[in-house]
């Protein structure tokens, strides 16, 4: 009997800034590079506060992938997040409420779940990495974690 294939979940850390539409051809070619390895046919992004569209995002609406990869911004709406209690609601200082991110992260995987066929992205906050990756790995995905650190386009001295 043929042995069905997990789903798969890529999981993508970087600095949000990186996710702004500002040119980072390093950052977009392992984006691209990721969602052919993967046959990926849902891009999830952590994209509440962005400004009009994330990087990826407007990559994507490009005739080689607008066929193919949909994309969705799976994090929680404004007024999704003022409904939920958060010790450091203003996110001032160093105070993060594990609560909170736990909470965000549950709605993220469940998000792209409903919305993928066989293989998502999902681009987040590196802080989010290991711990959403942990929630697709417990929901029976194949999982790939990957972190892209600042200054990788910028030039070296």
């Amino acid at each position: 009997m043929k042995e069905m294939s997990k789903r798969k979940a890529c999981i993508f850390g970087t600095f949000h800034g990186y996710q702004y539409k500002v040119p980072r051809p390093k950052y977009l070619n392992e984006l691209r590079a990721l969602i052919e390895i993967h046959s990926v046919d849902f891009v999830a992004e952590e994209a509440t506060g962005i400004p009009g569209e994330s990087y990826i995002q407007s990559e994507l609406s490009k005739d080689e992938f607008k066929a193919r990869v949909s994309w969705k911004n799976v994090d929680i709406t404004r007024e999704e997040r003022a409904k939920m209690p958060d010790k450091n609601s203003i996110g001032l200082g160093t105070l993060f409420d594990f609560d909170f991110y736990m909470a965000r992260e549950r709605i993220w995987v469940a998000r792209t779940v409903e919305a993928m066929k066989n293989s998502a992205l999902l681009i987040c906050g590196i802080a989010h990495t290991f711990s959403v990756a942990e929630k697709f790995q417990c929901a029976g995905f194949e999982v790939e974690t990957n972190v892209y650190f600042d200054k990788l386009d910028e030039p070296t001295p």
